[in-house]
């Protein structure tokens, strides 16, 4: 069996088979998308209706890539099966419709190809009951959320009999090639996500039914303090959809022994569930649940909409919980019933308690799961919310956390080495122990044994201060094979210039000639990274706005985690791009043989709206657009050991400015101030050097910066991370 996917099959073209059947395409994969045939001359139809659902809901990373799922029915078009190296079934939650499935696909399908099923609630064990000893080997469930181009989360859940070489075929495949992260679970019922998550759920709900604690006040609660989304748990019921809720917990309910804890907490046959589903306000699908917009939410007093209430509590969990307030009862409450719960199932639904909390994370959003949670606040605070505590967290206290000493709790109380993710790389772990070449307050440059450097930001969110672009002008003297720049920090590649320096230095009392060293420090440390005797290769996600972009086009190479969101946002702050993001960007267009690159860059640079690195059409051959976010590291580490091999850093460039006038028409006088600057880079006769366009770039950069709007445009972004719109 190849370890490679290429094609694939998805059984059900409804929400969550067309969007697993979008992400597989996203990835490369070419899918025959098959449901039930439809009534008429297009036999065809639900499959193509589940595609263009999928455009219409940006589940492709590209619409192009629905060119890459072939519609088809599970009449005509079963030989398909053939084709396929991995098959998936997304059909209804009816195990007899699963199980005639089954039989179909193991009539048409290769010998060896892994089938998987998208089941939410029905036990792997269940699902096989009819199946062959050959079917068996090749079968595993795999759990995907919705929407699945959004939500990483992955259950797998392995059978007795599944074969080795299968479970690592689709754990590469959904790892690497879709980026999301797979988490084990065991055979049980809801699996671990849906089990906890839906257990957490109705705890809130319940519990502020019983104690006449509001929707906002429980959601404020138990949201933010506990690194819980904003939605909180009313609100994520409403975009659940109040109808689907029912269908969720009975089902959990029915397969759940009569001892399980959940029984106590069948929230959607409430008075109030009852109330709201009666009036037809289902959430989000009608506009209106336990909240209507953003500013009304539903009194079950005066049956009726009200003005939402805000609530201030504690921002440290531990402090809220003992405010002796009806939000701190409510919050203690909810965590220690719902924790508790995660100790008495633990041993059932996972191995390790790491495999809970990435369920937690990753499927419900958390910040950090309930037993990270619960070392954050301190396990000694936490046993005395209880008369007796669970086993499994006295077990944590003995063992000096769920998480001691860089290893993690198994589910029966005794420390394990954590399992690591392949091909994943943590840079503080790669660093460690390595010889620093250089370092200043802002940023160290390591030195691996093989002699690939690592650059690595210590400012938030990667901002680059004088101190970084200063270090970065000293990499022609680093005796480096190659240089990576990367980072743990998954929100971003760098979000760009300081911005209170920006703004100190702005408006007509700032320094002028500090505000123009501050931009030639920019120019020169990111040219001293492109005329670098060795390849630089950046390691890209979450972010790479302004200077962040303008540096990434400066790299020999860059490894780009698709979701990536790129762009220019310096109009923004009353400034354009000025650490030659011009230069780099209007040198590009030209080889690639845009035409007016001019216009092109010009429009390109004064869009401040980010994009995901996907869609962007200027990568070279040498950058490698991926899915997973996780393994930006490890390829940007490889990839710079290629170019190692044979490397030439690229001559200065003299470009070719342009005659036609370039102006900004759209906006205020401000943004026409910046596009006038920015103008007076890109046009003029003849050609200009890469010094004289530095100079261009410094001085028309220190003039708009000179202006009293765009400087309040600079502080107020400065001030309140929010645009000013003068």
């Amino acid at each position: 069996m190849s370890s490679t996917i290429t094609t694939a099959a998805v059984l059900g073209a409804g929400s969550m088979g067309a969007g697993i059947a979008a992400l597989l395409a996203s990835g490369g994969i070419k899918v025959h998308l098959l449901d039930l045939p439809a009534d008429g001359d297009d036999r065809d139809a639900r499959a193509r209706k589940g595609i263009e659902t999928q455009i219409k809901r940006r589940g492709f990373t590209r619409p192009e890539y629905a060119e890459r799922v072939i519609p088809g029915n599970t009449e005509d078009h079963l030989e398909r099966l053939a084709e396929a190296d991995w098959i998936v079934e997304a059909v209804f939650e009816d195990i007899d419709v699963k199980r005639e499935t089954y039989a179909k696909v193991d009539a048409h399908r290769r010998p060896g190809t892994p089938v998987t099923s998208n089941t939410s609630t029905i036990p792997l064990d269940t699902l096989l009951q009819q199946a062959s000893e050959k079917f068996k080997a090749d079968f595993a469930i795999t759990h995907f959320f919705n929407p699945p181009r959004v939500m990483r989360l992955v259950e797998f859940v392995e059978g007795p009999d599944t074969r080795d070489e299968v479970k690592q075929k689709l754990r590469q495949t959904i790892e690497r090639d879709l980026g999301k992260v797979v988490v084990d679970c065991r055979d049980t019922p809801g699996f671990i996500a849906n089990r906890i998550g839906s257990f957490w759920m109705g705890v809130g709900a319940q519990v502020a039914f019983d104690q006449g604690i509001a929707p906002e006040q429980a959601d404020t609660a138990f949201g933010k303090p506990f690194g819980v989304p904003r939605t909180g748990i009313f609100g994520l019921f409403d975009y659940i959809g109040l109808q689907v809720a029912p269908h969720i917990w009975h089902s959990l309910l029915e397969a759940l022994p009569a001892d399980d804890a959940m029984q106590d907490y069948g929230v959607t046959d409430t008075p109030q569930f009852q109330e709201l589903l009666d009036k037809g306000y289902t959430g989000r699908t009608a506009d209106s649940g336990f909240y209507r917009g953003r500013d009304e939410v539903y009194d079950f007093s005066a049956g009726d909409y009200r003005p939402k209430q805000s609530y201030e509590v504690p921002k440290d969990p531990k402090e809220l919980m003992a405010s002796g307030t009806p939000e701190g009862d409510y919050a203690r409450e909810v965590f220690r019933t719902t924790l508790k719960y995660c100790c008495d199932t633990a041993t059932e639904i996972a191995a390790t308690v790491d495999q809970i909390d990435a369920a937690m994370e990753l499927g419900y959003g958390w910040k950090k799961g309930p037993f990270a949670l619960a070392d954050a606040i301190g396990l000694d605070d936490v046993a005395a919310l209880y008369d007796s505590p669970p086993e499994l967290l006295e077990a944590a206290r003995t063992a000096g956390g769920f998480y001691p000493d860089g290893q993690v709790l198994g589910s029966a109380g005794t420390p394990q080495t954590p399992v690591e993710r392949e091909g994943v790389v943590r840079v503080a772990e790669l660093v460690d122990g390595a010889e620093i070449i250089a370092q200043n307050e802002d940023a160290t440059v390591y030195r691996l044994d093989d002699g690939v450097g690592v650059f690595v930001y210590t400012t938030p969110m990667n901002s680059s201060t004088d101190e970084v672009t200063e270090l970065f002008g000293q990499a022609g003297d680093w005796e480096l094979k190659a240089l990576v720049i990367a980072n743990d920090e998954a929100r971003a590649f760098s979000a760009g210039a300081n911005l209170p320096k920006l703004a100190e230095i702005s408006g007509p009392d700032g320094d002028e000639a500090e505000r123009k060293a501050t931009i030639r420090r920019g120019i020169d440390g990111l040219a001293a990274v492109r005329r670098a005797p060795y390849p630089v290769v950046g390691a890209v996600r979450g972010v790479a706005l302004g200077g962040g972009m303008e540096l990434l086009l400066h790299t020999d190479a860059a490894v780009i985690h698709a979701e990536t969101r790129v762009g220019f946002p310096e109009r923004q702050v009353g400034l354009f791009p000025a650490w030659s993001g011009p230069v780099r960007l209007l040198e590009r267009f030209v080889e690639l043989g845009v035409e007016n690159p001019h216009r092109a860059a010009y429009e390109a640079l004064l869009n401040v709206k980010p994009v995901p690195a996907i869609n962007v059409d200027f990568w070279r051959d040498n950058d490698r657009v991926i899915m997973s976010p996780d393994h930006v590291v490890e390829q940007a580490l490889e990839l710079a050991r290629e170019l190692a091999e044979d490397y030439t850093p690229p001559q200065p460039a003299e470009l070719e400015l342009t005659s036609e006038e370039l102006a900004y028409t759209e906006g205020s006088e401000t943004d026409a101030a910046i596009g006038t600057a920015l103008a007076r880079v890109l046009t003029g006769e003849g050609s200009a050097t890469e010094e004289e366009l530095a100079e261009r770039q410094v001085n028309a950069a220190s003039d708009v910066l000179a202006r009293q709007e765009n400087s309040d445009r600079a502080e107020h972004m400065a001030k309140t991370r929010k645009p000013l719109k003068n």
